[in-house]
């Protein structure tokens, strides 16, 4: 069966921009010029634009601007940390629209029914400080970013309202996703230990890929073209015909 090209949707981590992914840049000409030219409420073009209420909520908007932009062009999703939950959630919205998704290439995140550890209060509730230590800790967040009370102005309300998203997420149960994804994690981050990614085989079906690269919870950034590599050989690949949907 002839393949359509697929398009790419990228989706970023907590405070994130998709136009400041360091992989984007690194794209192959062919490939970039696939990436769906979206971002997220609060940064960007959209900054100011009134955040969502839920994650559930931001996934099917997206989804709908995404059916927008492409139709039922077949779908690459590439997300990083919330961006993983939210290409989750997108792909599952769009194979309910009977849309197409050419597979998912997730990072840095536990399955969605995985349990989440937590031993501290809600990030979303900390104080400002308590905040801007817990992005320090994570090491997603340039130095000079922290260190500019201005900038971190503008930063914190867009983070704690991403953690909002993440921390009141809750699975809600469906058909598994048929598509096939590559789920990567970093070595030195707790959270996304072997049996944690694994478990996205409990809400995919596959063909599943599992992976574990050097490096802690933002593991691609120091080495942005290997992602980069491995996202342009699956949207060229287009790895499912354009009928792929949810069952």
């Amino acid at each position: 069966m002839e393949r359509a090209p697929a398009r790419l949707v990228l989706l970023p981590h907590a405070g994130g921009s998709v136009a400041a992914l360091p992989w984007r840049a690194r794209l192959s000409r062919a490939v970039a010029e696939r990436v769906v030219d979206l971002e997220l409420p609060g940064r960007g073009r959209r900054f100011g634009a009134p955040f969502a209420p839920s994650l559930r909520a931001l996934a099917a908007a997206l989804a709908a601007d995404i059916r927008a932009a492409v139709g039922d062009v077949p779908v690459l999703f590439q997300g990083h940390s919330m961006g993983a939950l939210l290409a989750y959630e997108i792909a599952r919205e769009r194979c309910a629209q009977g849309g197409a998704v050419a597979g998912l290439v997730l990072s840095g995140r536990a399955a969605p029914r995985w349990p989440a550890a937590r031993d501290a209060p809600p990030r979303h509730l900390c104080a400002d400080a308590v905040l801007v230590e817990e992005l320090r800790r994570l090491g997603g967040t340039p130095a000079e970013v922290l260190a500019a009370p201005d900038l971190m102005d503008l930063v914190l309300p867009v983070v704690r309202d991403d953690f909002r998203l993440v921390e009141t997420y809750r699975w809600e149960p469906g058909p598994r996703l048929r598509v096939p994804a590559v789920v990567l994690g970093g070595r030195d981050d707790p959270a996304t230990s072997p049996a944690a990614l694994a478990a996205w085989g409990e809400v995919i079906t596959g063909p599943l890929r599992v992976e574990h690269w050097p490096g802690g919870h933002f593991f691609p950034y120091p080495e942005p073209q290997r992602l980069a590599d491995l996202i342009g050989h699956y949207a060229v690949a287009a790895p499912l015909p354009a009928g792929a949907h949810a069952g």
